[in-house]
């Protein structure tokens, strides 16, 4: 699933506050992987996220989870 969908009841909206959240997501070769992101809102995270798939090796849509950290 997106990002947007996964974190959409989990991602808060701090203004001007970073939250921390934990991404768990399948790569191109089938393996699951997470990773952690600082953002202050679901833009933000939706935004870094994207940009970061490439190095990750997977898809924009390839998110099982998101979880706060902390």
């Amino acid at each position: 699933m997106n990002i947007r969908r996964a974190g959409r009841k989990v991602v808060k909206n701090l203004h001007k506050e970073y939250g921390i959240y934990r991404i768990g997501f399948v790569n191109i070769y089938g393996e699951e992987d997470e990773t952690e992101l600082d953002a202050i809102n679901i833009n933000d995270l939706e935004r870094l996220w994207l940009s970061l798939c490439p190095e990750f090796e997977c898809k924009g849509n390839s998110v099982c989870y998101v979880e706060r950290v902390g």
